[in-house]
């Protein structure tokens, strides 16, 4: 959690703890829902890809 940066932890702290949809992130941060989709799948890749994990 420490390696991400202040926006990746304010998108998973949106989707995860607040139970924000896609959409409503993408509304709040001014992207799209697309956009959001793309950011998370990053977000959560690095992790697994450290732990040796397959996503």
């Amino acid at each position: 959690m420490h390696r991400l940066t202040g926006r990746e932890k304010r998108i998973l702290l949106m989707r995860y703890f607040r139970n924000m949809s896609q959409a409503e992130i993408g509304a709040e941060l001014h992207v799209s829902q697309m956009q959001v989709s793309r950011l998370l799948s990053q977000i959560l890749e690095r992790p697994r890809h450290r732990l040796g994990v397959a996503g």
